[in-house]
């Protein structure tokens, strides 16, 4: 027996009593929301309750339709007039309700599998063309050890400002500012990347609050400040036996460049007659491919000419100038440089990439060269509206002239030294 719905004049509200009493077969109409009806379907085994169906009809392009909306009283009567209510205005806009409902559904699947840290691959994809491989590892060296496992399988569309702290806490309560301050940097990069392509409403770790901020950390390499330490240092290396890691450290001391750009260096890039070594500073590659200038001092070139009497090269002369002593055909490893400098004076604490401080420090306070030619020496970017002119210019002649004075300086620190130990 099916029963008809009443005319609008006899039709009443639907209630939670009447719904939870109807048992009789029929479409029962809402009175509160249009074409919302409650259909009531007898049972087919005498055992079994009839079954009650949330429906509503509604008429799209000219057609009578009818959008199943769910079960009773798994869907009970606010949330199925909401639902109703959600459809009819889906139909004001042209679209059918079941069109609409799958799209959401879809949405949802999609913003699932949205996690953090399905975007934050994405966002590292996005940013590999413009970051070289040391960077790239840094970031997903912080994400791993600090991101991840506290919101990494959580929807970025589900991320709050309390996630956020959460991480930023705890670094701060083991006094890891620095590493705090960068993890922050990371995650507003990854939110930003999604709500750019509208993962996300807003970017919650733009946020302004107190418990975001982190102190600024200034951090640097232990470094030899005292021109005397440096003397002491230079016997010490005088000691060594010759090798690849020893000319090295010897070289480092003498020339202002990267622990990691002085292991790559390659016979091919150096000019013995010129007196010059050229390369493409690995650390901002990404933003300019021209070719930094590191003049070689008279002592630089007697080291590099006895290291050029056995070199191993290819038949095009091609090869590396510190050639690894325990794995063949590659260069040494920078962290073989700071071990090496740790073993010969335990009790001062030297870092392979403080002598670039050293020569900045030195340099200017007791030889008095000028700043901006240090700066050029070091592949510094110059700041300020003269930085590209200095750029351009690379005060080459001034440049050659600090590195040859810079190195007869070391010469006489280490004769000073010699006298001082004597004594």
């Amino acid at each position: 027996m099916t029963t008809t719905l009443p005319t609008p004049a006899l039709r009443r509200k639907l209630s939670d009593a009447f719904l939870r009493a109807i048992a009789e077969p029929g479409k029962y109409a809402d009175g509160e929301v249009p074409g919302l009806y409650l259909h009531v379907q007898a049972s087919q085994k005498s055992n079994k309750p009839a079954a009650k169906y949330w429906r509503m009809r509604y008429r799209l392009h000219g057609k009578e339709n009818v959008y199943a909306i769910g079960r009773y009283p798994d869907i009970g009567l606010k949330d199925a007039r909401d639902l109703a209510r959600a459809a009819r205005q889906n139909v004001a806009h042209h679209v059918a309700p079941l069109k609409a409902k799958r799209k959401k559904i879809a949405d949802q699947l999609l913003n699932e599998e949205r996690t953090f840290s399905y975007v934050a691959e994405q966002w590292l994809a996005f940013k590999s063309h413009d970051l070289v491989s040391k960077s790239l590892a840094g970031f997903r060296g912080a994400l791993n050890n600090h991101i991840l496992h506290t919101i990494g399988t959580i929807p970025v569309s589900e991320i709050k400002l309390d996630h956020i702290i959460e991480i930023i806490a705890t670094l701060r309560r083991a006094r890891t500012l620095a590493m705090a301050k960068r993890v922050r940097t990371i995650i507003r990069a990854v939110l930003g990347f999604a709500e750019g392509r509208g993962w996300v409403e807003r970017n919650v770790a733009l946020s302004n609050t107190e418990e975001l901020k982190v102190r600024h950390v200034v951090t640097s390499n232990p470094a030899i400040e005292r021109p005397a330490d440096l003397g002491h240092l230079l016997l010490r290396l005088d000691e060594l036996s010759p090798s690849s890691v020893s000319t090295a450290m010897r070289l480092l001391v003498m020339l202002p460049v990267r622990p990691g750009e002085l292991v790559k260096m390659r016979w091919e890039d150096i000019d013995l007659v010129s007196a010059d070594w050229r390369y493409v500073v690995g650390k901002t590659r990404h933003l300019d491919k021209s070719k930094h200038i590191v003049p070689l001092p008279e002592q630089a070139l007697v080291l590099l000419r006895e290291l050029h009497e056995r070199r191993v090269v290819d038949e095009a002369g091609n090869g590396w100038v510190f050639v690894s002593p325990v794995y063949p055909g590659y260069p040494v490893d920078a962290t073989s440089l700071a071990k090496a400098y740790q073993r010969i004076w335990p009790e001062y604490r030297i870092t392979a990439h403080g002598f670039r401080a050293t020569y900045r420090t030195i340099a200017h306070e007791h030889l008095g060269i000028d700043p901006i030619v240090l700066e050029l020496s070091l592949s510094h970017r110059m700041p300020g509206a003269l930085g590209a002119v200095y750029a351009r210019a690379q005060l080459l002649p001034q440049r050659r002239e600090a590195a040859q004075h810079w190195a007869d300086y070391l010469d006489r620190l280490r004769k000073n030294s010699k006298y001082t130990a004597a004594e």
